[in-house]
């Protein structure tokens, strides 16, 4: 995968995919008028010929491209990151050439995009408050969002442009279809490397002095013999049994917890300024509004419509959805802690608005006795765990790892003759296999405990295997095996054009195989000696000659006659290959064109 085809694919079609992804973000209900006029140069993370790149654009589009990815493959956050940037380039530089070309697009085409996108709906209805919601979470203004917009628009119209463009003519496709059906007659053979290293001999002297000189070559793998043992707060689920009055008094202790004491649901009144001067005269409204809050003069619910500005609110009764304590501001949440359902709020100071909350619902928090019992012994397993791993600790030196087995009844494994690079598939990247990698390992000393896939591991080493150099009797035949191909290889060249020099002397033909009616598909040769066998472009001379290697073997090949396609060419198939043209020249055409601007682009 590249990041230049995942932006293409991102910006050839239609609609809301010009949208950036809004779905990759856990969208909750939010509030507008927290998004302030911060200093956008300070969230630009690089520059595309003195354009800045939002942080937030780079966020949004690591995320779609992340979530894009094949789990299966073993991309590195390094790969992702290099991706991002590439595929944001890549956009960049097209919705700037388009700018330059004069493609252009309205104010109200940019809301129509940013309204066409249904991650931003709420019941069937665009959500303003989702919008802002996804613009604070983004650190970007609406006109950082639109530019952004604008700029993917760009881009996909330039991208469009070209694929509409490209044009494949119908002699053109049957010409690439009778060519593609042509047969070749010729003449070959193949040098193998391997039937050629067979052949050379190789002395005594010249394998003991290989062997003298690369010594290293020749030495074994130091290896090790271990035992591990392994544990962790599952070994002990099994030795607590949990009493009624422990559920309940567990029961108690969640439901007390902040956190655990269920869902609120919330509505505001929202007074937002720009100044001191406007934060004075909306500083006396909250206080009116909650002076008649008090009275009983109107409800809370008439109040918004009068006087909150928060417009993606105030027709539903300034409803904000649900907090578990953690959504909202610290400000709201701190409020929000000490209110029972229809209380109201005092005022709450933002950096440019004021706040009345309310709360209108809450959810109560409930467990069932078998929840509660997992998690009191969730609790107990890792008090356990943690008193076993102190008293390890205590005795690490005084202490073996059979003692330790016995003493608290974990399993011991056994490991033997492993590698170092045994040690990192099984253990990844423990101190242990540095330590290994150094010859700095004690036999029959503890190891750890060290924190390993969700539990601990101890490591005891009993047995130490160093490199050593292997004898020259057990390794002659590998060094002579290597001496020889060497040899072949050396003298490949020289069989090639001797093998050239026949075909153009027409001598020695009785070498050569003869193949008539050879097709494009054919599965006589590799596809990349038959690729090279319909690239010779005479019937004679030297150019009617050609040598390929494929996997250390050579292959000489003379064409002797071409065969056209002198047959029907359906009208599905010139369709077929002319869509098939179309998308290859739309590609290449992109592809030169990108190479271009990206030669001259000046990226910081």
């Amino acid at each position: 995968m590249s990041a230049i085809s995942n932006i293409r694919k991102n910006l050839s079609s239609t609609g809301s995919s010009i949208i950036v992804g809004l779905i990759v973000f856990v969208l909750v209900a939010t509030f507008g008028g927290f998004i302030g006029n911060s200093n956008i140069s300070s969230n630009e993370i690089f520059s595309v010929n003195g354009k800045g790149i939002h942080i937030g654009e780079y966020n949004l589009e690591a995320n779609r491209i992340a979530s894009s990815l094949n789990e299966s493959q073993d991309f590195t956050e390094e790969d992702i990151e290099s991706f991002t940037k590439e595929s944001i380039i890549f956009k960049e530089m097209f919705s700037q050439q388009a700018e330059s070309i004069g493609l252009k697009i309205s104010e109200e085409n940019i809301n129509d995009l940013i309204r066409s996108d249904l991650s931003l709906y709420s019941e069937e209805k665009f959500d303003a408050d989702l919008f802002r919601g996804l613009l604070t979470r983004l650190g970007m203004t609406v006109d950082d969002y639109r530019e952004l917009i604008q700029s993917k628009y760009l881009a996909s119209r330039l991208l469009d442009f070209y694929d509409n463009t490209a044009f494949i003519s119908t002699n053109e496709a049957k010409n690439f279809i009778a060519n593609s059906k042509q047969k070749r007659d010729l003449r070959f053979r193949k040098i193998s490397l391997g039937e050629l290293a067979t052949l050379q001999e190789i002395s005594k002297e010249e394998i003991e002095n290989y062997y003298n000189n690369y010594p290293s070559e020749f030495k074994s793998l130091k290896k090790i013999n271990l035992r591990s043992l392994f544990f962790s707060k599952d070994n002990f689920k099994e030795n607590f049994q949990i009493t009624s009055d422990e559920i309940e008094d567990e029961k108690i202790a969640l439901k007390s917890s902040q956190n655990l004491n269920g869902q609120l649901r919330v509505s505001h009144i929202q007074l937002s300024f720009e100044d001191n001067q406007a934060k004075e005269e909306k500083r006396l409204i909250a206080d009116e509004i909650i002076s008649r809050i008090a009275k009983g003069e109107e409800t809370f619910e008439e109040l918004v419509t009068l006087y909150s500005d928060d417009i993606g609110t105030n027709k539903i009764g300034g409803d904000l959805g649900f907090t578990d304590g953690t959504v909202f501001p610290k400000e709201f949440e701190q409020e929000l802690a000490s209110l029972n359902p229809q209380e109201v709020s005092q005022i709450i100071v933002l950096d440019n608005s004021f706040h009345i909350l309310k709360v209108t619902q809450k959810n109560i928090f409930d467990l069932s006795d078998e929840q509660v019992v997992e998690r009191i012994i969730s609790v107990k397993s890792e008090e356990e765990l943690q008193n076993i791993l102190n008293e390890i600790d205590e005795n690490l030196d005084n202490i073996t790892l059979s003692e330790i087995s016995e003493s608290y009844d974990f399993l011991i494994e056994d490991n033997k003759n492993l590698s170092i690079t045994d040690l990192i598939t099984e253990y990844e990247d423990l101190e242990f296999i540095d330590d290994f990698d150094r010859n700095n390992i004690f036999i029959d000393e503890l190891y750890g405990p060290y924190d390993f896939n969700g539990g601990y591991l101890l490591i005891e080493p009993y047995e130490f295997f160093p490199s050593t150099l292997k004898s020259l009797s057990d390794v002659k035949n590998e060094i002579e095996e290597t001496l020889k191909l060497a040899s072949a290889q050396i003298l490949m060249p020289e069989k090639i054009n001797e093998d050239i020099s026949n075909l153009q002397n027409e001598v020695n033909l009785e070498r050569f195989v003869s193949y008539s009616d050879v097709e494009r598909d054919t599965s006589l040769f590799p596809q990349e000696v038959t690729n090279s066998i319909f690239s010779i472009s005479q019937l004679e001379g030297d150019n009617s000659i050609i040598s390929t290697v494929h996997l250390g073997d050579a292959y000489i090949i003379q064409l002797l006659d071409v065969k056209d396609f002198e047959g029907v060419i359906s009208l599905e198939e010139i369709t077929e290959t002319k869509n098939a043209l179309n998308l290859a020249l739309n590609e290449i055409e992109k592809d030169y064109l990108y190479g271009q601007l990206r030669e001259k682009a000046s990226i910081n």
